[in-house]
C-alpha cells in the first residue's frame, strides 16, 4: 500500500517519467501568456513612441516570473530547460510585437529610435 502511495508523489522519478513533461509545460505557457498580455497591452496603453520601453518592462516582468513560477515548483530537474523555453517563448512573442509597433509607427512617421 505505501509503495503505491509512492509512485504518486512528484518526488519519485517514475511519477515524472509520466507527467514531467505535462507539467513544465504547465509552468512554461503562463510565461507565454504574460509576454502576450504585456504586447497586447503595451499596444493599446502606449504612446507610440514608447512601445519599446513597454517591450522591455514585459520582458523584465516575464524573466522575473519564469524564475518565481519555476522556483514554485520545487522541482529542480530540467529547471535550466524550463526557465529557457518560457524565456525563448517570451522574447519570440515580443519580437513579433516590436516588428509590429515599428512598422505601425513608421507608417504613422513615427520614430521609435532617436538619434
Amino acid at each position: 500500500m505505501a509503495e503505491a502511495l509512492q509512485h504518486d508523489t512528484p518526488t519519485d522519478p517514475a511519477w515524472e517519467g509520466r507527467n514531467g513533461v505535462r507539467r513544465a509545460w504547465q509552468s512554461i505557457l503562463p510565461i507565454w501568456f504574460i509576454a502576450l498580455l504585456g504586447a497586447v497591452l503595451t499596444a493599446i496603453i502606449a504612446a507610440p513612441e514608447l512601445a519599446l520601453g513597454g517591450v522591455s518592462l514585459t520582458l523584465a516582468v516575464s524573466t522575473i516570473a519564469a524564475l518565481a513560477v519555476q522556483l514554485a515548483t520545487r522541482r529542480k530537474e530540467g529547471f535550466v530547460s524550463r526557465v529557457t523555453a518560457s524565456l525563448v517563448g517570451s522574447a519570440v512573442i515580443l519580437a513579433i510585437a516590436t516588428i509590429i509597433f515599428a512598422i505601425a509607427a513608421s507608417a504613422n512617421g513615427v520614430q521609435l529610435l532617436h538619434r
